[in-house]
């Protein structure tokens, strides 16, 4: 059943491949006998984007289970609200401004000013939480909306049955909350400093995602990234990725016809989760 489904996939891959596109990068890893596909996602994007192919629909509708990094349905969202509230906002009774020095919490308030974002309420929040929320106001205010994301926007069309995920939501929000508060300060710190061309980094970033170049991705990717410091780093990318691929390597010894749907981050650079499942002797072609 496996192999007539992925000579299936494989007929219309070929069909409509010719090389790879100017569109997202999709890579299939295989071994000896059976193939995952690898999709790398933005999780905010205008409305209206297009960024859909035929191949990338095949795959879809071929694959037995979709992965995604973690669940963001309805059911799952008040246990995410509810952990983001533990997580964000403060429980030891000192406000942000306590936390972080003067000259930074003056670049706090200009920030909450440019993008709307109330100041009391970042005051009552953790530095990662008060960096997070800069961020996506931003985003929002120049037009990115989290409900046009491609996860967001897949995860509401597959059934639940279909649906796999790589993390839980507990693990997710660690990546970005687990850091000492030296580690957050840093966070913020480089939100801060983006603060005037966050827009701009962002849409260079969906242009290269959406023109097939992941290695200009790449790129832009690791210089935003590279002032969050090497902890959020290990955390956000490194550590995660490892994860995924033991979970990958199970799926292909099972013979799973899976397609991952999982951030355009963790498909770039030297750690990607393609390059770790090539070193450990799968090969890996890009389809689109």
């Amino acid at each position: 059943m496996f192999i007539r489904r992925s000579l299936a996939v494989l007929t219309i891959v070929l069909a409509f491949a010719g090389g790879a596109q100017a569109a997202p990068a999709i890579w299939k890893v295989s071994d000896e006998d059976s193939s995952i596909w690898l999709f790398g996602s933005i999780h905010l994007l205008p409305p209206g984007t297009e960024w859909r192919t035929e191949i990338f629909d095949n795959l879809i509708d071929e694959a037995e289970r979709v992965y995604f990094e973690t669940d963001l349905g309805p059911e799952a969202q008040p246990k995410i609200i509810a952990l983001t509230m533990e997580r964000g906002f403060a429980r030891d009774g000192r406000l942000l401004n306590q936390r972080i020095s003067e000259k930074l919490m003056g670049k706090v308030r200009s920030a909450a000013e440019r993008f709307a974002v109330p100041v009391p309420t970042l005051l009552a929040m953790q530095p990662w939480m008060a960096a997070s929320t800069i961020s996506v106001s931003a985003l929002v205010q120049a037009g990115y909306d989290p409900n046009a994301g491609v996860d967001t926007m897949l995860q509401q069309e597959i059934s639940v049955e279909r649906q796999g995920f790589l993390e839980t939501a507990e693990e997710q929000i660690d990546v970005i909350a687990g850091g000492s508060e030296a580690d957050q300060i840093i966070m913020l710190e480089a939100t801060l400093a983006e603060a005037e061309r966050i827009v701009t980094m962002i849409d260079e970033m969906k242009d290269a995602w959406l023109g097939g170049t992941p290695e200009t991705l790449a790129d832009l990717f690791l210089a935003e990234m590279g002032a969050y410091g090497e902890g959020f780093m290990d955390r956000l990318i490194v550590d995660r990725n490892e994860n995924w691929v033991e979970q990958i390597e199970v799926m292909l010894a099972e013979n799973e016809a899976a397609f991952l749907v999982v951030g355009a981050g963790h498909l770039v650079g030297d750690h990607s989760v393609v390059k770790l499942l090539e070193q450990q002797g799968f090969s890996s072609e890009r389809v689109q």
